[in-house]
């Protein structure tokens, strides 16, 4: 009955965790949770990070609680199990086995702590476990992310998402120049003899690929915003090329930070929750707490 009653928070951890896998697969080898900036995105980050913030904590509450390595293995093992289960199994393996050491040290380190306090303060004693486990999975993940948009960008290249582009320029002024407008002045008749002739526009300064988004009839003004926007990525895919083998770091990087940031603030509440969680736990009767008195041993003279 004692170890059963150990085991009840670790189902709900593997729940979690396995929940956070699936996240995890969503947004391994895109570029939109690193670029977009939607609303949703944010959503979809603001899920992936209060994720992680609760499988740690859920883990550290049950290896506390539990503090046997025979009851934590298994379960250190079955969440192991489920990376490649759940996301591609060459990747999963990986994830899978920073997962395993991870937790294993997680639970080492805690338990230290709870065999040598003196007074118990859940906030201070589980409180740097999970954070130091929060931090520890964004690691893991970013080296999975990494592995992944290195996979892509080897297979695909790199191209700067349009949705970032449209964001950029929603915040920047654009200039309908006089060629803008004569541009978008052109019949189609025009516009193919100018496709066989690029280099009467290489002349002017533009790129002949800005007469791939010309349409006949099409306002000076979307001609504009076209062009300023092809003309755009292609300056920053011209900036990026000789650095393209940096990228997949590069976006892992901006990974790390981007989770890094939410659950700094997602953990303020972790304090909070270690206090209801266990006020609960001990009103309830599932936990209970005993005091001692030691004898002190002081110099007279």
């Amino acid at each position: 009955m004692a170890s059963l009653k150990k085991l009840i928070f670790a189902p709900i951890f593997l729940i979690s965790f396995s929940f956070l896998l699936f996240q995890l697969k969503s947004n391994l080898g895109s570029y939109d949770i690193i670029f977009s900036l939607s609303i949703d995105t944010f959503k979809s980050l603001l899920i992936f990070s209060s994720l992680i913030c609760l499988s740690s904590f859920l883990f550290c509450i049950f290896a506390g609680l539990a503090g046997d390595l025979k009851i934590v293995l298994p379960i250190n093992l079955l969440a192991s199990i489920l990376p490649p289960l759940i996301i591609d199994p060459s990747l999963g393996l990986i994830i899978s086995f920073g997962t395993f050491i991870i937790l294993a040290l997680t639970f080492f380190t805690l338990s230290k702590k709870l065999k040598s306090y003196i007074n118990f303060e859940p906030a201070a004693l589980f409180g740097p476990s999970i954070r130091s486990l929060v931090g520890l999975l964004i690691l893991v993940f970013s080296i999975g992310y990494f592995m992944s948009i290195n996979k892509v960008i080897a297979e695909k290249g790199f191209q700067i998402p349009e949705s970032l582009i449209d964001s950029v320029l929603k915040f920047t002024p654009t200039d309908n120049s006089s060629e803008n407008a004569s541009l978008s002045s052109l019949s189609s008749d025009q516009i193919a003899l100018l496709k066989q002739n690029p280099a009467l526009l290489k002349q002017s300064g533009l790129d002949p690929k800005i007469l791939d988004s010309l349409t006949p009839g099409k306002s000076a003004k979307a001609t504009g915003q076209d062009i300023v926007k092809q003309t755009l990525q292609a300056q920053v895919q011209t900036m990026i090329k000789p650095y393209i083998n940096f990228v997949p770091a590069g976006l892992a990087v901006f990974f790390f930070i981007i989770l890094q940031s939410l659950t700094s603030l997602i953990g303020l509440l972790i304090y909070p929750l270690l206090w209801i969680t266990f006020f609960i736990l001990e009103k309830t009767g599932y936990i209970k707490f005993t005091e001692e008195q030691r004898t002190v041993r002081k110099i007279l003279v």
